[in-house]
């Protein structure tokens, strides 16, 4: 990793704040931060806050009711009769999980909008009395951001690729993989070193047959945004679906330049791919991302 970004400056973590004063200080940034990403996906969608129809949201690092949602829509000026959709404990597949549940609920609504974001403020669980290998490994791989997506109806132009489908895949055995522990310290993480060898070995095989019940192969697939869960899970990727480095650049950069934000994480790898490719029309695209559960979220996308 190149680059990563952080919610206060080295000196705040380094005092011991309680667990609530941390998460005090997750609600307001956690707004700001999934504000400004709306503020920003609305505007370059050419739309007001007024016309959206739905919110959906999703972080697993802080608490907050009312939810960050909630305040979002005061804060923007939403509609009074917006539906709000917040999720919490998706972990990294929320990201990849609420767009397909935002395509999902546009398919009865060709003339909708609806606003998906992620927020993960993952600096704010670090633990300073915690010197396990997993809480310096996570604080080594994670960093802080927020991300927002728009998605429109069928009746509604856009720019960028329609979701054709969306599934979820949940895998046995699994559930040690990956979440958090709470302590009166606040959030442990709970991250096994296996994680990279498990998706090596169960993720293709699902992947695979996901493909082939919408009639494609990888041949098919010219588009990848994976979650950027570490070197070693994108060398799972690699080896597993047989991608190449061009294949895997959106999501390399990715990490290299923000590290894991969890939910968020995928949707700045689909910003890179959109950002650094030229997508023709007809082009199928490939989005997955793994969270607790153990579970994985793939959609195929298309230009």
């Amino acid at each position: 990793m190149r680059t990563r970004y952080f919610a206060f400056p080295k000196e705040y973590y380094l005092d011991g704040k309680s667990f609530g004063r941390r998460n005090d200080d997750y609600i307001q940034v956690a707004k700001e931060l999934a504000e400004k990403a709306v503020r920003t996906a609305l505007d370059r969608a050419g739309l007001e806050p007024a016309q959206v129809d739905a919110i959906l949201f999703t972080t697993t690092t802080g608490l907050s009711t009312p939810s960050v949602d909630a305040l979002l829509a005061h804060s923007l000026k939403l509609r009074p009769d917006v539906r709000r959709m917040p999720f919490f404990g998706l972990g990294c597949a929320g990201g990849a999980a609420l767009l397909g549940m935002g395509a999902d609920y546009l398919r009865t609504r060709p003339n909708g909008v609806v606003v998906v974001v992620a927020v993960e403020l993952c600096s704010l669980t670090l633990l300073l009395d915690d010197t396990s290998k997993t809480n310096l490994i996570g604080m080594a791989l994670f960093g802080d951001g927020a991300a927002a997506a728009v998605l429109t109806g069928a009746k509604r132009d856009g720019a960028g690729p329609t979701v054709t489908a969306a599934e979820t895949e949940y895998f046995e055995n699994s559930l040690h993989l990956m979440g958090w522990h709470f302590s009166e310290a606040g959030f442990e993480l709970v991250l096994s070193p296996t994680v990279p060898a498990f998706i090596l070995e169960a993720l293709p095989s699902r992947v695979n047959a996901f493909w082939a019940r919408h009639g494609l192969r990888k041949e098919d697939v010219r588009h990848f945004a994976l979650h950027p869960g570490g070197r070693q899970v994108l060398e799972a990727y690699r080896r597993g679906l047989g991608l190449t480095d061009t294949e895997l650049a959106p999501t390399r950069e990715a990490l290299r330049n923000y590290g894991n934000l969890s939910s968020a994480s995928v949707l700045f790898s689909l910003s890179e791919l959109l950002e650094t490719t030229r997508p023709e029309s007809g082009d199928r695209g490939f989005m997955t991302a793994l969270g607790p559960g153990f579970a994985a979220e793939m959609l195929l996308l298309e230009w």
